[in-house]
């Protein structure tokens, strides 16, 4: 255990930097993901999060570690994992996440996010229009009591790859109906889109 990773007010570059010098210490912060020690767990992610943002090669021969994560039934370490192989489809050389992608794409049900959509269509174009049905679909896959809110969140990617779309009749389709939702947030992020894209 790294003690000073106990301690709530870290600077995680700074234990980024010592992986990036030193790989070898990857090993003790996947050890950190399942710690029970909420604090020592959570600035283990952080470090191996900004790792995989910068430095996503020194992960990539760990990406059955994260799967595992992928298929936990903790919803943190689930998430952990989703967050961090988005940012690893950018090294993907062998195609993994053509392997993982329904079971990815499984958080879509989640009560408690949505998954990082932009990042993966930004390294794998190829699964734009998969993808693309998935989020159009949302209503009928999320079960969160919170689906309003969540089609924020889903305008919010359909706003960053609009351009490179290949539906965008259907996707501006969606926009529009979110006007008059029962979320602000929604209604918000809606309006926002057709501004940008002309359509208001």
């Amino acid at each position: 255990m790294i003690s000073e990773l106990e301690n709530k007010d870290i600077n995680p570059n700074m234990f980024a930097k010592k992986i990036i010098e030193n790989p070898d210490l990857i090993y003790q912060y996947l050890d950190g993901l399942v710690s029970k020690n909420e604090t020592y767990r959570y600035n283990c992610f952080k470090v191996l999060y900004i790792i995989s943002e910068n430095k996503p090669d020194l992960l990539y021969p760990h990406w059955n570690f994260f799967v595992n994560h992928l298929r936990s039934d903790n919803n943190y370490h689930k998430m952990s994992a989703v967050l961090i192989i988005a940012n690893l489809t950018s090294v993907d050389t062998d195609n993994r996440f053509k392997v993982v992608f329904d079971e990815f794409f499984e958080n879509l049900k989640s009560k408690k996010t949505i998954v990082p959509i932009y990042i993966i269509i930004n390294y794998k174009p190829d699964f734009e229009g998969k993808i693309t049905d998935l989020l159009l679909n949302i209503e009928n896959i999320h079960l969160g009591k919170q689906i309003e809110l969540v089609k924020s969140a889903v305008i919010e990617s359909f706003s960053e790859f609009y351009e490179n779309a290949e539906k965008k009749d259907e996707i501006l389709r969606f926009v529009k109906n979110q006007i008059d939702s029962d979320s602000p947030k929604t209604r918000k992020s809606a309006k926002e889109f057709l501004i940008k894209y002309g359509e208001s």
